[in-house]
C-alpha cells in the first residue's frame, strides 16, 4: 500500500513526497480509511507508530481554507507535543493553496497577541496545551463552535498531569455532531467516563508494536553499583 491508496488532494500527495513519505504505517493504513469515513476512533499505539500523520493526513485533506473559521481542534498534554504535533502540520498545510492555517496554542507565549490575531482571524487548525486553548476559549476569542473534528492526543498522558478536567471543558464548548478521534498508549479504567460522554459507540483499533528484541532471548539486569565503569561482566 502507498498513500496514492487514499487518494489525499494533490498538495496533500506532493508534501508526502517531499517529506519522504512512501508508503503508510500499520496505524495508518487501518485507521486512516475510518476517519476519511467520518469515524470517531479510539486509537491504542505506542509512540512513535506514525499515529500523528494518522489524523493530520484526513482531517487536513477536509479543510476549506477559503472559510475563516476553527475546522479542527488538536489537545496534547504538553508543550513540547503539541509543538511536535503543529509543525508536522504545519509542513503539510504549507503547501496548500489558498494556505491552511495552523496556529499552535501552549503556555510560555504571548497570550495577548494570540488574542490579537484572534480578534481578526481564526485559524482552521487548533493544536495545543488544553490549559491555553481553554484559556482562549475564557476570553471569548477563539471560536470552536464551527469545529468539524476533535483530537485528543497522549489520552493518558492528559489523564496524569491532570489535563483531563480541561479537555473535558474544550470537549464540552464544540458542536454535538463532531467526529472525535482518542489517541492514548493505554486506556485507562479513569479515562472510560470521558469516551463515553463524548464518544457514541467508537470504533476502538489496538495497534501492538511490534517486539525490536526476540522474545526467544533473555534479558538481565545485572547491578554494577560499586563497580568501576570500565569493568565488564562475561557470564
Amino acid at each position: 500500500m502507498t498513500f496514492e491508496t487514499f487518494e489525499f488532494k494533490p498538495f496533500i500527495q506532493k508534501a508526502l513526497k517531499e517529506i519522504g513519505f512512501n508508503q503508510p504505517t500499520e496505524v495508518q493504513q487501518r485507521l486512516i480509511p475510518l476517519i476519511q469515513k467520518n469515524k470517531s476512533v479510539v486509537g491504542q499505539s505506542q509512540t512513535g507508530t506514525g499515529k500523528t500523520h494518522t489524523f493530520l493526513l484526513p482531517l487536513m485533506d477536509r479543510i476549506d481554507p477559503e472559510k475563516n473559521e476553527v475546522q479542527v481542534v488538536i489537545t496534547a498534554p504538553s508543550r513540547e507535543l503539541a509543538t511536535q504535533i503543529y509543525q508536522a502540520a504545519k509542513q503539510i498545510a504549507d503547501y496548500s493553496e489558498p494556505i491552511i492555517r495552523v496556529t499552535n496554542f501552549v503556555g510560555g507565549t504571548d497570550k495577548k497577541r494570540q488574542i490579537e490575531r484572534l480578534k481578526h482571524q481564526q485559524p482552521h487548525i487548533v493544536v495545543g496545551t488544553p490549559g491555553r486553548i481553554l484559556d482562549l476559549l475564557n476570553e471569548q476569542v477563539l471560536q470552536i463552535h464551527t469545529a468539524q473534528a476533535f483530537v485528543v492526543d497522549e489520552a493518558d498522558m492528559t489523564l496524569d498531569m491532570g489535563f483531563l478536567a480541561e479537555v473535558d471543558q474544550i470537549a464540552s464548548r464544540l458542536p454535538e455532531k463532531l467526529q472525535i478521534l482518542v489517541f492514548s498508549a493505554t486506556i485507562p479504567e479513569k479515562l472510560r467516563p470521558f469516551l463515553k460522554k463524548y464518544m457514541e459507540n467508537p470504533i476502538i483499533e489496538e495497534i501492538k508494536p511490534k517486539a525490536v528484541i526476540s522474545e526467544t532471548i533473555d534479558n538481565w539486569l545485572i547491578s554494577t553499583k560499586g563497580r568501576k565503569s570500565e569493568q565488564q561482566i562475561y557470564q
